[in-house]
């Protein structure tokens, strides 16, 4: 795995997935029931593939990290919500708005069963729900979970840039809805 990391940090973005690869392969034979690390290196690998913008190659592992982790997680501990969040970012990347939302609407619902309501990350989901609808051209919908993550970054002290985004997409949104009679 550190020659896989020392390979990214050189830029030799095939040269590290080879090491990940290699590490995974390993990780699997010898120790498959230690998912943590077995998901570790299949992070990495869907990281550098999302570096190398090789979409699809990205979500295959993601998607590999997340049935790991779903099926060998505690309930009620937040992991796999880290993967849905990098699908959703990767389906918004390639305009597939519909996939994006599906993936956030499920992070938004993990998150909601374990974080405190007024959480950071519960307002990112709400504002990237929001910014999907958008792109859906959902005005009202989006609009209404842009409110709903303003409520909780009015009540987060570091999420002072979201705030400000969210104001702003809540201002340009109500002028449009109105000027559109939606």
């Amino acid at each position: 795995m550190n020659l896989g990391i020392i390979k990214y940090n050189q830029g030799d973005y095939d040269g590290s997935l080879n090491y990940f690869n290699r590490a995974a392969n390993m990780r699997k034979e010898f120790y498959s029931t230690n998912y943590s690390q077995i998901i570790l290196s299949l992070k990495w690998i869907a990281f550098i593939y999302y570096k190398k913008q090789s979409y699809d190659r990205a979500i295959e592992f993601y998607e590999q990290c997340l049935r790991i982790d779903e099926a060998s997680s505690i309930p009620e501990q937040l992991t796999i919500d880290k993967f849905l969040r990098e699908l959703s970012d990767i389906k918004r990347i390639q305009l597939q708005y519909e996939s994006s939302l599906a993936y956030e609407l499920n992070c938004l619902l993990m998150r909601e069963k374990v974080l405190p309501p007024n959480h950071q990350d519960i307002g990112k989901s709400l504002s990237n729900i929001g910014l999907c609808y958008e792109h859906l051209n959902q005005r009202k919908l989006a609009l209404d979970y842009y409110k709903r993550a303003l409520v909780v970054y009015e009540q987060c002290l570091l999420a002072t840039d979201d705030r400000w985004t969210i104001e702003s997409k809540i201002e340009e949104l109500s002028i449009e809805i109105n000027q559109l009679n939606i």
